[in-house]
């Protein structure tokens, strides 16, 4: 191990909140020009110690969101995400893609469990045709992400929790915009629809643990790509 624990989890709550300051600056709280609050009005800000704040501005700093003038103070530089393997990470709405991500792991992996539990006829054929419609060799990448995020919202309805297809409706659009710009990635297309298939499987054997792990692995697989591609940058 390269930290002690207690640096590890200060490495950890620093991330967190590097996170949650690059979102402050991507929705316009803090715009392009704007001048930080100082370190110890950030860290009770945020609530966390002033190391674990100057390490989140370092982050944040090195990822191009800002710069520091000595003697004067942090400035906001930009309040686009950096690129990660050449692909935009912001998203509709002052979101980006690790936001999208961190959110379709908590919708997908339960909606994924519940449908496989409650799966009627009805949603097990809408799905099997969505797969057969997807597994056509010819497909357009455009045709194949709007069956993509036909595939996924037909996964929310077979939950049965009208809560958990709310939920994924509201992010359709930043799905899709996501969708567009990484269905290109080598091998993205097919490794997609394998996965597709194997929840499907899933749901059809009525075993919620697997349609959850791999709902869960889907959206990971796709998250560690792209930090694949950027050499294993944060974003």
């Amino acid at each position: 191990m390269t930290r002690s624990d207690g640096a590890g989890v200060r490495g950890r709550l620093a991330d967190s909140v590097a996170q949650k300051l690059e979102a402050l600056i991507v929705s316009g709280q803090y715009p392009v020009g704007a001048k930080l609050p100082n370190e110890k009005d950030l860290a009770q800000q945020f609530g966390v110690g002033r190391s674990s704040m100057r390490e989140a501005v370092r982050t944040l700093q090195a990822a191009g969101f800002l710069r520091s003038a000595h003697g004067v103070g942090v400035f906001v530089l930009t309040d686009k995400p950096r690129a990660v393997g050449g692909i935009d990470q912001s998203l509709v709405g002052g979101v980006t893609m690790s936001d999208l991500f961190e959110t379709r792991m908590a919708i997908e992996s339960k909606a994924a469990e519940l449908a496989a539990r409650r799966l009627t006829d009805h949603h097990a054929e809408m799905l099997q045709s969505i797969v057969a419609a997807a597994d056509l060799p010819e497909i357009s990448e455009p045709d194949f992400v709007a069956l993509d995020g036909r595939f996924h919202r037909q996964v929310a309805e077979a939950s049965g929790n009208p809560l958990l297809l709310h939920m994924w409706e509201s992010i359709a659009p930043q799905f899709e915009q996501y969708s567009l710009r990484v269905i290109g990635m080598p091998g993205r297309l097919h490794r997609a629809h394998a996965d597709h298939c194997g929840i499907v499987d899933a749901l059809l054997a009525r075993e919620p643990e697997t349609a959850a792990r791999l709902a869960h692995e889907h959206v990971a697989a796709v998250q560690l790509e792209l930090q694949n591609a950027a050499g294993g940058t944060r974003r």
